[in-house]
């Protein structure tokens, strides 16, 4: 019969599919161990503050500027894995994943800088900060390593994203359409 892949890994109704980085028993094991962690994240006064539609803009307008620029590199990492993954399914995956984190995320961000009057120059040229910067360069020398330190030092990103946007949908809308517009982008990619 041949050799069969595992069970996918996959949050449910996203882009996110795991395989071939984590059998799904051992993905299910992993987010009850990252409970604590998840629920930290979702009380964070940033993540409660896109919740109520309260987060002051300003705030909100730095962490544009500096995920667009994560983003540049987000990307070069999704090229990277879409090159090295091991079989074309995964390749095709990561491919549409660049595709959609280009034509659909920056395009959010873009939007969210004119929202927020953040200029062009401003967006492109900003100073990118030393958490950005360090994330970012995490991420490219795990994936320059190896295919699967790319996945394991990528995934949780998007995947936090998605849980915490989904867990904020589950809430009232927050009284700012700006806000609301993140979480609908991420609950559901």
């Amino acid at each position: 019969m041949g050799w069969r892949p595992p069970a996918m890994a996959t949050m449910p109704g996203t882009m996110w599919p795991l395989w071939p980085a984590v059998p799904e028993r051992r993905s299910q094991r992993l987010r009850q161990l990252a409970a604590p962690q998840r629920a930290a994240c979702l009380a964070h006064p940033f993540v409660r503050g896109i919740a109520s539609g309260s987060l002051p803009a300003a705030v909100f307008a730095r962490w544009v500027v500096q995920d667009w620029h994560y983003l540049q590199t987000y990307l070069q990492v999704l090229g990277t894995l879409a090159r090295t993954a091991p079989c074309a399914h995964a390749r095709q995956r990561w491919g549409q994943m660049a595709v959609l984190t280009r034509d659909e995320e920056l395009d959010l961000h873009r939007s969210f800088a004119q929202r927020f009057d953040i200029a062009p120059a401003q967006l492109a040229g900003a100073a990118v900060w030393p958490g950005t910067l360090a994330y970012s360069a995490f991420q490219v020398e795990q994936a320059n390593r190896s295919y699967g330190r790319g996945v394991a030092a990528l995934v949780p990103c998007g995947v936090g994203y998605v849980t915490l946007a989904r867990a904020l949908a589950a809430e009232s809308a927050p009284a700012d359409d700006r806000y609301a517009d993140w979480i609908r982008m991420y609950s559901d990619p």
